[in-house]
């Protein structure tokens, strides 16, 4: 009898995992073609966006001729294409590029942070915890945001996209539109690749 009950427990076992799908992947460069196909959004895209408008922010006057660091501030991209995408990795990208390669040019703010860095202020404020300095918090002097628009259409199994990745600096204090720039793609393919 144990016999059997130890032939049928092997052989449950050694069958449930012949089941199990076995799945190989390959590391490649965010900048290399990952020969999926497909219409949208790249990361080839999103590093080549962060690049050229990393470099245009930092030509314009408002950084290039600044009494003092200006400070910038994150506002949402909105997506208005037909891809699933976390819209906001664009401006990540270019805040790094920028903090990466500007030199102290810009600063950015951690708005996003901001209930985190009031409560470290307050427990310093009570001596719950050291400090070895006391600031004010400073204001945004700039937003970057920008904005994803998209052109599709499809037929017979085919389709393109266009998407049109602008960004801005917007004036925190008077609302202009400081700097603008844009990055243009157009892919045909066959539908049926998913992004997300």
């Amino acid at each position: 009898m144990r016999y059997w009950t130890l032939f049928f427990l092997l052989t449950l076992t050694l069958s449930s995992c012949a089941s199990v799908p076995i799945s190989h992947s390959t590391v490649i460069l965010p900048d290399d073609d990952d020969n999926l196909g497909g219409t949208g959004i790249e990361s080839t895209d999103i590093m080549t966006v962060a690049r050229k408008m990393a470099l245009s922010i930092l030509e314009i006057p408002e950084v290039m001729n600044a009494k003092g660091t200006p400070r910038i501030a994150i506002l949402p991209v909105k997506n208005n294409t037909r891809f699933i995408i976390n819209k906001d990795i664009f401006t990540q990208k270019i805040r790094i590029e920028l903090n990466k390669n500007a030199t102290g040019k810009v600063r950015f703010l951690a708005r996003d942070r901001i209930e985190d860095v009031l409560k470290e202020r307050e427990a310093k404020r009570k001596n719950l915890v050291t400090a070895s300095k006391e600031d004010d918090l400073l204001g945004v002097d700039l937003y970057l945001t920008g904005e994803l628009t998209g052109l599709s259409k499809a037929a017979s199994g085919n389709r393109s996209d266009y998407v049109l990745m602008a960004f801005q600096l917007i004036d925190a204090e008077n609302s202009d539109i400081v700097w603008e720039d844009s990055y243009e793609i157009k892919r045909v393919g066959e539908a049926g690749v998913a992004y997300q």
